[in-house]
């Protein structure tokens, strides 16, 4: 069975063995600017505002006055002081837990392997720019119809070939006199070939753009309703929006030149699924991803290292009584069997490209969930050839998911030893748990590391944070988390410790 469209390069698995970041003795070149240095770990500026405002802070340090930037700057050391007090953490030698750490690191290589390919190559000239400043302010009233597939997309057009309108197309579809719109703006992230459909071609009220085809397999039939204009007018206005315009200009023209890229990449190579075996597969596999919320938050992995990530790791194919080494696929000649392919789940899990679907539809969507994890395999590969695991930036992105992780470990069970030690049975806040059984065990550490922690006061005093709540995340990626949760690990103000830095 051939997935249609999907184009590949050889299938490399690239492993399950145990992977544990390691510190080599010789210092590492450094990304950014150090903000603190902790042993042989460092705290970038970058660092500090990401971990700040790119998840939610507790109460407690949730504002920008000096005192609760100093809690922050806080809770990120004393984050790296509880890895280095946990050389030996059981997490390191658990299999589930370097996967995750693998995956981790795989993914910001592939994310630079687009910033090298794509991003950096971005060239943008000043008609473009003026092009699409014009549009930009522009926002269209759309009406639209959702076709699931290649059947529905040819019924549709001889419908319209029979002389029916939109309109009474999608009435009929529907079911009802009710067709949905949707107002899209130029700014508006969604499917760029919905945005290219539209403002690249300049339709005016009342035209049927052709339908367009989607990533996720279905096809939309738009029509135009109307559009408004409203340009900016102030000179502060107009720059903003220059500024905007040339930053989203410059994003959309990187994911272009990254497709092409990887089209070169994966051309000439196809994937054959193994008809029997894929059906009995996608069947189980449906029972666990289209599981109502409820059931979905039961599955989830609860372990300590990736809780917070909400990423499914239960393997599905025992499930479907086939043998562990039955060949799922094949890909670029070499057989992959189920087993081999959910150790590639641990550190790559599936990745939709339709979010909603119904239970006959899920096999093909499982389809390209695997084509996408296949085409993410073979970029990593080359990352890896092009030495991207050893960039500075990627190694201290693993690190810091790394040490989240081992020192979240240590803080739940340094706590429940403390409370069994102490029979403290009471219902108590979080604030309370830290300041009762974290303080004292994060200031002992400042204590005993304090000749290898410096801090660039300078640069900490020149920061500010947002106090604005957010959380962000990316789409269509194996790990949506952009960093991790906050570090609850103190709410000490106090920076008494350590040596001033450069």
């Amino acid at each position: 069975m051939r997935i249609p469209s999907v184009k590949a390069a050889s299938y490399l698995l690239i492993g399950a063995a145990l992977f544990v970041l390691s510190n080599c003795d010789k210092p590492h070149q450094v990304a950014g600017e150090v903000l603190a240095r902790v042993g042989d770990r460092v705290i970038t500026s970058e660092d500090f505002m990401r971990r700040a405002e790119y998840t939610i802070r507790p109460d407690y340090c949730s504002d920008d006055n000096y005192i609760h930037r100093k809690i922050v700057l806080n809770s990120l050391i004393a984050e790296k002081l509880l890895a280095l007090e946990s050389p030996e953490s059981p997490l390191l030698k658990n299999e589930a837990f370097t996967a995750y750490i693998q995956g981790r690191q795989e993914q910001a290589m592939r994310q630079w392997l687009f910033k090298t390919k794509a991003r950096d190559q971005v060239r943008l000239d000043s008609a473009e720019i003026r092009r699409a400043m014009k549009k930009s302010s522009r926002t269209y009233t759309l009406q639209f119809l959702t076709l699931p597939d290649s059947a529905a997309l040819q019924g549709w057009n001889r419908a319209q070939a029979d002389g029916y309108g939109f309109d009474d197309i999608a009435k009929a579809l529907l079911g009802s006199d009710s067709i949905p719109s949707h107002e899209l703006g130029w700014f508006e992230r969604g499917d760029d070939a919905i945005h290219a459909a539209i403002f690249d071609q300049d339709p005016g009220k009342g035209d049927l753009m052709e339908a367009v085809a989607l990533d996720d397999g279905q096809f939309m039939a738009i029509k135009v309703i109307g559009w408004v204009d409203r340009p900016p007018i102030t000179d502060q206005q107009i720059q903003q929006q220059y500024n905007d315009v040339t930053e989203r200009l410059h994003q959309r023209k990187a994911d272009a030149l990254y497709r092409n890229y990887v089209a070169q990449m994966m051309a000439g190579k196809r994937m054959d699924l193994t008809p029997d075996v894929f059906s009995s597969y996608a069947d189980q596999a449906a029972k666990i991803y289209l599981r109502s919320p409820k059931e979905k938050q039961e599955l989830l992995n609860q372990a300590i290292w990736n809780a917070e990530e909400q990423v499914y790791t239960e393997p599905i194919g025992p499930g479907t009584k086939l043998p562990a080494d039955a060949v799922l696929f094949t890909f670029g000649g070499r057989e992959v069997t189920i087993a081999e392919f959910e150790i590639t789940l641990k550190r790559h899990p599936l990745v939709f490209r339709k979010r909603k679907m119904t239970t006959p539809e899920f096999g093909e969507q499982l389809k390209y969930a695997i084509a996408d994890l296949i085409r993410d395999e073979v970029l990593t590969a080359e990352a890896y050839r092009l030495g991207y695991d050893r960039v500075p930036n990627i190694r201290q992105q693993t690190e810091m998911w790394q040490d989240h992780y081992v020192s979240r470990q240590t803080r739940n069970d340094h706590v429940a030893e403390q409370m069994i030690a102490s029979a403290d049975s009471l219902q108590r806040s979080e604030t309370d748990v830290i300041e009762r059984y974290m303080d004292p065990l994060i200031d002992s550490l400042q204590n005993k590391y304090s000749d290898q922690i410096t801090i660039n006061t300078d640069l900490f005093e020149s920061l500010k944070l947002s106090t604005v709540p957010m959380m962000v995340s990316s789409r269509n990626v194996a790990f949506p988390l952009a960093v991790p949760a906050f570090p609850r690990l103190t709410t000490d103000d106090r920076l008494d410790y350590g040596s001033k830095g450069d």
